[in-house]
This record gives structure tokens, sequence and C-alpha cells, in this order.
């Protein structure tokens, strides 16, 4: 069974050659198949899916990114549409970043996933990488985002910078809404 989610996910595209070292999965080329550790009372919000890509120079046609993912284990395979990418012209790697939530489908504990990333010969896709993102992340990340706007004007550039960060890297939200931290 496929099935087609209507849904869009977004992304952010920076430069560099290395998925962060926080994804939990990684892999050579633009499919990546692992199996869902156990999620011990957690519950598992989504996944920031993270690539290494670099664009065919000669081609003009805009960039995208279509995500699929089969989960062997329910027997079920998700398409998420595809999604445009601003990629300036550059002979370097370049870092794409996006998530996707778990509500279109629904991965559970000890299940084996297999997660395609296809450019429509747009980009060469040469690592992937899944951190996965649970409910519990997400509320001691916003209780953490708390004490950091209560300490914002005593803070170092240091703290500054390590929030940022932090945000950028654990956010399951929209990325670009994390770059509003001054």
């Amino acid at each position: 069974m496929v099935l087609f989610v209507q849904g869009c996910f977004s992304g952010l595209v920076l430069p560099g050659n290395e998925i962060p070292a926080l994804f939990n999965y990684k892999n050579e080329g633009a499919s990546i198949l692992f199996k869902l550790p156990e999620f011990d009372g957690r519950n598992l919000n989504g996944m920031n899916v993270c690539i290494v890509c670099s664009s065919h120079l000669e081609k003009e046609e805009t960039k995208q990114i279509r995500i699929k993912l089969t989960n062997y284990t329910k027997g079920f395979t998700k398409k998420f549409r595809a999604v445009a990418v601003n990629l300036v012209k550059s002979c370097e790697d370049h870092l794409w970043q996006g998530h996707i939530s778990n509500n279109f489908f629904k991965l559970g504990s000890e299940d084996e996933v297999e997660l395609i990333v296809d450019c429509m010969n747009t980009m060469t896709v040469k690592k992937t990488g899944v951190y996965l993102v649970y409910e519990q992340d997400e509320a001691r990340l916003k209780a953490k985002r708390g004490l950091d706007s209560d300490d914002r004007a005593g803070s170092s550039c240091d703290n500054l910078l390590q929030a940022k960060r932090l945000r950028m890297e654990t956010s399951p939200l929209n990325i670009e809404e994390n770059m509003d931290v001054a």
C-alpha cells in the first residue's frame, strides 16, 4: 500500500558536508534503513532528516526534495510531497534539514523503517541522517527556552550561541522559527 501525504514539510539549507553528530542514524547515499529503539515510555513526535547534497550546476530548474518512508514492520509506504529548495549555485556541498511529524506515519517502538530521499535529478544526495524527536525532548526544550529568556540580559555570547545551536539541533518545529534569537 502506498499513500501520498498531502501535507508539506519545510527545511533549511546551510553550507556543510557532514551530518551533525547528534543524528541517531547516518548512511552514505540517499537512503537509510534503521530499526527504531524501544521508546521506554516516551512518545515519538517525529524525525529530523538531514542530507548532504550537491547541486547539478548545469541545471537551472528549481531544486526539489521528496521523501518516501517505508515501514516494513507495519507494511506501508508513504510519500511526502516535494518541497522546493533554494540552493545557491555553488561547487560546495550543502546540508538540508527538515522535520516530518509522526502524525503522518505513526511509527512505533522497534519498527523497521527505510527512508529514501529523492531529489528528482536536481541534486545528488551524498549522505542521509535521521534524528528522532520525542515529546519529552520538546518539553525540556520549551522549559529551557523559558529559562533562556529570563537569563538573556546577563548571558554571555557563548551561552547565547549554545542556546541557538541547541534550538537549531533539537527543535522539531519549523526550523526557520528558531532563527529569531538575537
